[in-house]
């Protein structure tokens, strides 16, 4: 069936503009300038959806997600994730390798597309995980977005903290090369100083900012000798904002994202949230808080993704020593970024950069991120004056949890549509179908 979606306020990282967007056989297939006639329109094989007074954004692209398949289907699945995906506009996602097995060799990660391959409402790509021994293996593997690599330990027991390793990665593989920058030798230093404490709030001492700063530096300065393009996910310092942007002065092939938890919460907010809060990188001062919003308003920061990383409630309430970090997030980032556009601190063109044009670009995903004839029919459909209570009855992660519960954010998806199938239509309705796994350009699979 043909679909019209008609008299939406079309959304692009340039402009705004009424329009509609004609779909055919999960294609773009024509975007038209101006107002249509709705019911001059229908047809028993077209599908005409009037979009009247909301606007009609790309499908956010999250790259930087755990659904945890295989082996930590207690904290979350392909289904649930999928549902809090699609609510919160995301209709393609990147899964990273830090599962059990993780997913560190071609065999295990042809195991785990077989497995989501089954669940998965959106579209999906997989990250391949690097360890301290497994550089050929890597460089042989296709079908992957990149390689993360995790210079500081986190969830999982991946971990790359020998600097020529990491060299190796650089000059022995071709992918993209996605940083998790901690350096391990100073978070077990800090470790050592603060055994026995158990208020949440020493986790921010104990992965302190130089631990990121240093290894920000470290890995720049591979990065630069070798000239090879590497991705800086979830950066939370200004001081690590500030060795990405000079190095970004002359090298293009360094990106760096964000996290909304980093933009929304601080270190103060251990007080009310306690372990809930948890996260590596930790929360970090108001101070480097502001410092994030001012690299999303000069263009340091190339893209916002969520490290949605679920964890059973009952888990992260356990004291600081045992509680896992990580919290849930795929559902509420575009509300949390609508809700500063109606703030007056970003502008909507600018959240499609952050969230779908830039990942398709930066990450090299063929036919998404943008509402143009010939691209994939990914794409939401917002409310932007809709104000709603951020409630756990309506998360649909299999976590149900999240530290935003009862915020009040204005501007929420109402529809989201996935290969130009309507998958979710506000507020619990969702409607069956498949996701594609994502092709790469230059990729061989």
């Amino acid at each position: 069936m043909k679909q019209f979606v008609v008299n939406g306020n079309i959304v692009t990282p340039d402009e705004i503009f009424e329009g509609a967007v004609f779909v055919k056989d999960g294609k773009i297939v024509h975007v038209e300038d101006g107002s249509v006639d709705a019911v001059a329109l229908e047809s028993e094989d077209i599908q005409v959806i009037d979009a009247h007074d909301q606007f009609i954004l790309p499908g956010a692209i999250d790259v930087h997600v755990h659904f945890r398949i295989p082996g930590g289907e207690a904290k979350e699945d392909w289904t649930h994730g999928s549902k809090a995906a699609l609510a919160g506009g995301v209709t393609s996602v990147l899964d990273m390798p830090n599962t059990n097995p993780p997913t560190i060799s071609q065999k295990l990660l042809d195991e785990k597309r077989a497995l989501v391959g089954k669940d998965a409402m959106v579209n999906y790509g997989f990250y391949a995980g690097a360890t301290n021994d497994n550089v050929e293996e890597v460089a042989k593997m296709t079908g992957i977005a990149g390689v993360k690599i995790y210079m500081g330990s986190s969830t999982g027991n991946l971990l790359v903290d020998d600097m020529k390793v990491l060299e190796d990665f650089m000059t022995k593989t071709d992918h993209l090369l996605v940083l998790h920058a901690e350096n391990e030798a100073c978070i077990r230093e800090h470790m050592a100083e603060h055994e026995g404490e158990e208020n949440p709030a020493v986790h921010s001492q104990i992965r302190d900012p130089e631990c990121a700063a240093q290894a920000v530096k470290d890995a720049l300065a591979l990065a630069k000798k070798h000239k090879r393009r590497v991705h800086f996910t979830h950066v939370s310092t200004g001081a690590e904002l500030e060795l990405i942007r000079e190095a970004k002065k002359d090298a293009d092939y360094i990106t760096m994202d964000v996290t909304p938890h980093h933009l929304f919460l601080s270190s103060k907010d251990y007080d009310q949230y306690g372990t809930l809060v948890r996260v590596n990188p930790p929360l970090r001062t108001e101070e480097n808080q502001h410092l994030l919003w001012e690299g999303i308003a000069d263009g340091t920061v190339d893209l916002v993704a969520t490290d949605h990383a679920p964890h059973q409630l009952k888990e992260k309430e356990q004291i600081y020593s045992k509680a896992p970090s990580g919290l849930p997030g795929v559902q509420l980032m575009m509300p949390l970024l609508f809700h500063m556009v109606n703030e007056g601190q970003l502008t909507l063109e600018k959240v499609v950069e952050l969230t779908s044009s830039h990942p398709a670009q930066k990450f090299g995903i063929e036919g998404k991120g943008a509402i143009e004839a010939g691209m994939d029919a990914d794409f939401m459909i917002v409310d932007l004056q809709k104000l709603e209570r951020v409630c756990h009855h309506y998360l649909w992660s299999k976590a149900n949890w999240s530290p935003f519960h009862g915020w009040h954010l204005k501007g929420w998806p109402v529809m989201t549509f996935v290969g130009g199938e309507l998958r979710y239509e506000w507020r619990d309705k969702f409607h069956e179908g498949k996701g594609s796994e994502l092709t790469f350009v230059n990729s061989s699979s």
